[in-house]
């Protein structure tokens, strides 16, 4: 019989199959992977190139050289061998040989990381004169060197021994795996690792405001200047073309800075006067600049953003008669390192305005390759909407045959220099007072990047955990600055997240490993932890009398003292006990779907006059909402059945209203006027 090497990656060829007439070991010339141009590797190599199996064709190597602690620089190692060091290596490739025949379709990030958790028990062994072999048959190494990993690994190394238990003993593994006696102490401090792991910090509502207008405002300054821009880099790249020839020294960059009315515009940015390096250094920053606006507008990861074809954009009708725009591109979370198609919903003005800025600039760079982009599906994720730039003829990167072109990186991790600046406001002290409501047990003060004064540290994945827990605050979006900023988009996110979330929901029971892919899953984090900063902000924290049956509870409470901690809202709000959502009256803390709102009233006026348990009113709140009531009845047909029933809950609300109203407060007719 034959086995199949778990790696499937469209397009690339991938190891020959094991037979098993060989044995337990594969010999020494068996392949194991191949290039992207299939040129074949064998087991007995130290370094195995594993790039025609990634994603995006990423350079990749998986390499055995263990004692060399810095991950993919392998140096002089190869000259430094020792027979008990070879020893180790072959004792490491008949284990990744094991992973890869009969592990889980392993994505090649994690491959990577698993061989390096395998560096470390080469290491251990090398200290202790013994084999890996030894570690893994023998209880006492076999613990110890699980004590010895730093806490990153430990994971990781329990994944192998769960891995390798679960493997023959005879006929896959050759021996038997020794029972470790400490699994309890990985398991407390993967736990603990866990716990502290610092989540990636969503932006301050101030900042994330500032941050939108920011980006609007350079994507005004990039198009003002395009065309002088553009026609700079092509007569750029025609310059060095001739420049060459001739052999001639390069020194054309500030002529035609100067030509095509820029130097205001390099100089903003600290580019003028820098040659070649300032050409490519602008288009850099269009592309940083482009990428960053479509992760505000479309919430998707980092790594789907750089690796967006050039043709990208699609709209689709919906059954309303309204235009939907979308992002088409791939993903590979949650699909073992293979690309998924999928799309994200965007809108015209923000998302397909920084696309299509992006492919302009992108178009130079092709037309200097001499390829015309293709909107074939089959092609069109060969050419990226953000093509590295060392495509340009002075980087001297060739396209090879047969290859993807590779995607742009540069700063895309981060945000700093002069871009930083410009897009991103100083850190104050209410800023980091908001972090602390997001989560209290977090010493924000004491992390250097979020010192006050400092600008802040924008990450592209901010923004998308700032989308998710921001737009779940109180049905897309409750803060009205940030809705102010946002109110381009509600509609379309509301309609996106709000149905894609229901039918995550639906579909779970029947394809758990599909919900899992979907933004719903983060959705629904952040609207959790938004509902218990939005209960302890305006339940626990509230500065207002309380009214209702939830209102009365809480009031009761807080004159006793005994006001809940966060850490409890959070457990009970896990647990199910407890729920809050915001209302017209104040708020509702009933767990799961509420059986006393009927028909399609949009205010709860039934809760507050049977006095419902759930309710949580405030006097400030149902005065608003009368006032609203009245001005939404000035433009009602007297007389009406529809007149006659808005009358009646007015009438409601005002008895409420009155039994609700706090010493010294102003009566509702003196702020709302009368009946309409």
């Amino acid at each position: 019989m034959k086995i199949t090497a778990r790696i499937e990656q469209p397009g690339a060829l991938g190891p020959d199959p094991w037979d098993d007439d060989w044995g337990i070991c594969l010999p020494l010339d068996h392949v194991i992977c191949r290039d992207l141009d299939g040129t074949p590797h064998t087991v007995g190599e130290f370094t195995w190139p594993w790039t025609a199996y990634t994603a995006h064709q990423k350079t990749l190597s998986l390499h055995f050289f263990y004692w060399n602690q810095i991950s993919g620089k392998v140096g002089k190692c190869s000259l430094e061998i020792s027979p008990e060091r070879e020893a180790r290596i072959r004792e490491l490739q008949f284990l990744m040989t094991r992973l890869i025949y009969y592990g889980n379709d392993n994505a090649p990030s994690t491959l990577d990381v698993k061989l390096r958790v395998l560096h470390n028990a080469a290491r251990f062994a090398e200290a202790r004169s013994c084999t890996v072999r030894d570690i893994l048959t023998q209880t006492s190494l076999l613990d110890a060197c699980g004590a010895s990993l730093a806490d990153n690994y430990v994971g990781n190394w329990m994944s192998w021994l769960t891995f390798l238990g679960q493997l023959e003993p005879e006929i896959q593994l050759g021996f038997t795996l020794a029972t470790p006696k400490q699994w309890r102490d990985l398991e407390r401090r993967v736990k603990l690792r866990r716990d502290n792991r610092r989540q990636i910090a969503p932006l301050p509502t101030r900042i994330y405001a500032n941050l939108i207008n920011n980006l609007a405002t350079e994507l005004d300054d990039i198009e003002a200047h395009k065309p002088q821009l553009l026609m700079a880099l092509r007569e750029a790249i025609v310059e060095y073309r001739r420049a060459k020839e001739k052999r001639c020294r390069i020194f054309f960059v500030p002529a035609l800075v100067e030509k095509h009315g820029l130097a205001a515009y390099f100089a903003k940015r600290g580019f003028y006067g820098r040659g070649l390096r300032g050409m490519v250094t602008v288009i850099s920053e269009v592309f940083q600049i482009c990428k960053l606006q479509i992760h505000v507008f479309s919430g998707m990861r980092d790594s789907e953003a750089r690796h967006l074809p050039y043709h990208c954009m699609e709209t689709e009708k919906g059954p309303h008669g309204r235009m939907h725009c979308l992002i088409v591109g791939t993903t590979t979370k949650f699909n073992n390192g293979r690309c998924l198609q999928t799309k994200w919903i965007t809108t015209d003005r923000e998302g397909f305005r920084a696309i299509r800025l992006a492919q302009e600039f992108a178009a130079v760079i092709y037309e200097a390759l001499g390829i015309m982009s293709s909107k074939a599906d089959d092609l069109k994720d060969e050419q990226p909407l953000f093509p590295s730039l060392d495509y340009l003829p002075w980087r001297m990167r060739q396209v090879r045959s047969g290859c993807r072109i590779s995607a742009f990186i540069g700063y895309f991790s981060g945000v700093r220099g002069t871009l930083q600046s410009r897009l991103c406001p100083i850190i104050e002290g209410k800023d980091i007072e908001e972090l602390e409501e997001i989560d209290p047990f977090r010493a924000w003060r004491e992390e250097p990047e979020f010192f006050i004064g400092r600008p802040w540290p924008l990450a592209p994945h901010q923004l998308r955990r700032s989308l998710a827990i921001y737009a779940n605050a109180s049905g897309l979006v409750r803060l009205s600055s940030l809705r102010r900023q946002l109110q381009h988009i509600t509609r379309e996110m509301a309609m996106y997240y709000g149905r894609g979330s229901t039918f995550c929901k639906n579909f779970i029971e029947s394809d758990a490993k599909g919900y899992n892919k979907h933004f719903a899953v983060e959705w629904q984090n952040g609207a959790e932890e938004a509902e218990m900063l939005a209960f302890v902000c305006d339940v626990l924290h509230s500065k207002e009398q309380m009214f209702g049956g939830a209102g009365n509870y809480y009031e009761r409470q807080r004159e006793r003292g005994e006001v809940m901690s966060s850490e409890e809202v959070a457990r009970q709000m896990k647990a199910g006990l407890l729920a809050y959502r915001e209302g017209p009256l104040g708020g509702c803390t009933r767990p799961g779907v509420c059986e006393t709102r009927k028909g399609l009233n949009l205010i709860d006026t039934v809760c507050a006059t049977d006095g419902c348990k759930y309710l949580i009113g405030k006097h400030s709140k149902i005065v608003q909402t009368i006032r609203l009531k009245r001005a939404a009845m000035a433009n009602i047909t007297i007389g009406s059945v529809t007149a006659a029933m808005e009358q009646e809950e007015l009438e409601a609300l005002e008895r409420v209203e009155r039994e609700w109203r706090p010493e010294k407060s102003p009566e509702v007719d003196s702020i709302g006027g009368g009946h309409a």
